[in-house]
Protein backbone atom coordinates (compact mmCIF):
# COMPACT_ATOMS: atom_id res chain seq x y z
CA UNK A 1 0.00 0.00 0.00
CA UNK A 2 1.39 3.30 -1.44
CA UNK A 3 0.91 6.47 1.61
CA UNK A 4 0.82 9.59 0.19
CA UNK A 5 1.39 13.06 1.75
CA UNK A 6 -1.01 16.12 1.24
CA UNK A 7 0.69 19.22 1.41
CA UNK A 8 -1.28 22.17 2.84
CA UNK A 9 -1.63 25.41 1.06
CA UNK A 10 -3.73 28.38 0.65
CA UNK A 11 -5.80 28.49 -2.50
CA UNK A 12 -6.04 31.31 -4.01
CA UNK A 13 -8.59 33.87 -3.98
CA UNK A 14 -11.39 33.25 -5.89
CA UNK A 15 -14.96 34.35 -7.44
CA UNK A 16 -18.44 32.52 -7.34
CA UNK A 17 -17.76 32.50 -11.14
CA UNK A 18 -14.41 30.85 -10.87
CA UNK A 19 -16.09 27.77 -8.78
CA UNK A 20 -18.67 27.47 -11.57
CA UNK A 21 -16.30 27.75 -14.31
CA UNK A 22 -13.89 24.84 -13.27
CA UNK A 23 -17.11 22.61 -12.27
CA UNK A 24 -18.10 23.07 -15.88
CA UNK A 25 -15.46 22.25 -17.45
CA UNK A 26 -14.59 19.37 -15.07
CA UNK A 27 -11.28 20.36 -13.14
CA UNK A 28 -12.04 19.08 -9.90
CA UNK A 29 -8.92 20.46 -7.81
CA UNK A 30 -9.50 23.84 -9.48
CA UNK A 31 -13.04 23.94 -7.93
CA UNK A 32 -12.29 22.91 -4.48
CA UNK A 33 -9.38 25.64 -4.24
CA UNK A 34 -11.76 28.10 -5.75
CA UNK A 35 -15.13 27.41 -3.36
CA UNK A 36 -12.71 27.74 -0.55
CA UNK A 37 -10.80 30.61 -1.75
CA UNK A 38 -13.80 32.45 -2.97
CA UNK A 39 -15.05 31.84 0.80
CA UNK A 40 -11.96 32.20 2.94
CA UNK A 41 -10.81 35.78 1.44
CA UNK A 42 -13.98 37.97 1.94
CA UNK A 43 -14.00 39.24 -1.33
CA UNK A 44 -17.12 38.63 -2.52
CA UNK A 45 -20.77 39.20 -1.71
CA UNK A 46 -21.61 36.43 1.21
CA UNK A 47 -25.10 35.86 -0.23
CA UNK A 48 -23.73 34.88 -3.47
CA UNK A 49 -21.45 32.32 -1.86
CA UNK A 50 -24.17 31.33 0.53
CA UNK A 51 -26.32 30.69 -2.37
CA UNK A 52 -23.77 28.69 -4.52
CA UNK A 53 -22.39 26.27 -1.63
CA UNK A 54 -26.28 25.77 -0.44
CA UNK A 55 -26.63 24.93 -4.21
CA UNK A 56 -23.23 22.51 -3.94
CA UNK A 57 -24.41 20.72 -1.12
CA UNK A 58 -26.76 18.65 -3.43
CA UNK A 59 -24.02 18.39 -6.06
CA UNK A 60 -22.75 15.07 -7.63
CA UNK A 61 -19.26 14.58 -6.80
CA UNK A 62 -18.89 13.64 -2.89
CA UNK A 63 -15.78 16.09 -2.36
CA UNK A 64 -17.55 18.83 -4.14
CA UNK A 65 -20.86 18.54 -1.20
CA UNK A 66 -18.64 17.74 1.51
CA UNK A 67 -16.71 20.99 1.21
CA UNK A 68 -19.86 22.93 0.70
CA UNK A 69 -20.95 22.37 4.02
CA UNK A 70 -17.57 23.24 5.60
CA UNK A 71 -17.57 26.63 3.13
CA UNK A 72 -20.71 27.79 5.07
CA UNK A 73 -19.56 27.52 8.08
CA UNK A 74 -16.45 29.19 7.01
CA UNK A 75 -19.03 31.80 5.53
CA UNK A 76 -20.53 32.57 9.19
CA UNK A 77 -16.29 32.68 10.38
CA UNK A 78 -15.87 35.13 7.71
CA UNK A 79 -18.88 37.17 7.42
CA UNK A 80 -20.20 36.73 10.43
CA UNK A 81 -23.92 36.76 8.76
CA UNK A 82 -26.01 34.84 6.62
CA UNK A 83 -29.57 33.67 6.22
CA UNK A 84 -29.21 31.16 9.35
CA UNK A 85 -32.85 29.75 9.04
CA UNK A 86 -31.94 28.61 5.31
CA UNK A 87 -28.31 27.38 5.90
CA UNK A 88 -29.08 26.05 9.21
CA UNK A 89 -32.07 24.04 7.93
CA UNK A 90 -30.12 22.77 5.21
CA UNK A 91 -27.38 21.53 6.90
CA UNK A 92 -29.07 19.14 9.17
CA UNK A 93 -30.63 18.15 6.75
CA UNK A 94 -27.58 17.09 5.24
CA UNK A 95 -26.36 15.49 8.15
CA UNK A 96 -28.60 12.61 7.02
CA UNK A 97 -25.97 11.81 3.93
CA UNK A 98 -23.36 9.71 5.05
CA UNK A 99 -20.33 11.70 2.77
CA UNK A 100 -21.37 14.82 4.40
CA UNK A 101 -22.45 14.06 7.93
CA UNK A 102 -19.83 14.99 9.69
CA UNK A 103 -19.08 18.02 8.02
CA UNK A 104 -22.43 19.35 8.27
CA UNK A 105 -22.35 18.97 11.96
CA UNK A 106 -18.98 21.02 12.66
CA UNK A 107 -20.86 23.87 9.86
CA UNK A 108 -23.63 24.19 12.24
CA UNK A 109 -21.23 24.38 15.52
CA UNK A 110 -19.34 27.03 13.51
CA UNK A 111 -22.41 28.56 12.68
CA UNK A 112 -23.66 28.67 16.45
CA UNK A 113 -20.04 29.81 17.26
CA UNK A 114 -19.81 32.61 14.95
CA UNK A 115 -23.04 33.98 14.89
CA UNK A 116 -24.11 33.47 18.89
CA UNK A 117 -21.13 33.86 20.87
CA UNK A 118 -22.85 34.23 23.66
CA UNK A 119 -24.60 31.02 23.59
CA UNK A 120 -22.34 28.81 22.41
CA UNK A 121 -19.78 29.66 25.84
CA UNK A 122 -22.92 29.36 27.39
CA UNK A 123 -24.01 25.81 26.25
CA UNK A 124 -20.00 25.25 26.98
CA UNK A 125 -20.05 26.08 30.38
CA UNK A 126 -23.22 23.88 30.99
CA UNK A 127 -21.80 21.03 29.01
CA UNK A 128 -18.69 21.26 31.03
CA UNK A 129 -20.64 21.53 34.23
CA UNK A 130 -23.02 18.06 34.06
CA UNK A 131 -19.83 16.35 32.68
CA UNK A 132 -17.23 16.12 35.94
CA UNK A 133 -14.58 14.37 33.84
CA UNK A 134 -13.59 17.49 32.24
CA UNK A 135 -12.96 19.62 35.10
CA UNK A 136 -9.44 18.56 35.53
Amino acid sequence: MRHEHHVFHNPPSATPVEVRAALDRGDLPAALDSMVGATLYGDGDWRELQELHLQLLAHDDDQVSALAATCLGHLARVYRQMDEGRVVAALRRARSIPHISGRAANALEDIEVFLHPQRARWRGRLWRSVRPWTWI
